[in-house]
């Protein structure tokens, strides 16, 4: 395999991605849905589609970013008892640009107090313009 970069305007690098990650939750404070990022990546929103109503009103679920040994909280979305089908676009930031993230960095999204409550966790993003990609 070979990698290369390619001009900014290419669409691997404006075309906004959605990485489907699975189901969160059935734990307390159990870390689940984790994307690695496979290049330099810029990360904009979090969706979240309630899959099993939670049974305390203060459960939700916390978006986190892992850089080497650094977690990060990035946003924090409580979901309460929510019903199935409900569903949250969380921005992963209050800066107009997304969070970066470099080869390696993880986002994870752990559940908060519920055991019970899950929801199905999507990240929305792009490869960063002249990240370098595998062909």
């Amino acid at each position: 395999m070979a990698t290369k970069d390619m001009t900014y305007d290419h669409p691997t690098y404006t075309s906004r991605q959605g990485h489907a990650m699975g189901e969160a939750g059935g734990a307390a404070t159990t870390a689940y849905a984790k994307f690695c990022a496979f290049t330099a990546h810029k990360m904009f929103t979090a969706q979240l589609t309630v899959t099993t109503a939670g049974t305390a009103t203060a459960h939700g679920f916390q978006v986190q970013k892992i850089s080497g040994t650094s977690t990060t909280a990035l946003t924090t979305q409580t979901i309460g008892t929510a019903v199935a089908g409900t569903t949250y676009n969380v921005l992963l930031t209050t800066a107009a640009g997304g969070v970066d993230l470099i080869e390696g960095d993880i986002l994870q999204v752990s559940s908060l107090a519920d055991a019970v409550g899950k929801a199905v966790v999507a990240f929305e993003g792009n490869v960063t313009p002249g990240a370098v990609v595998t062909i």
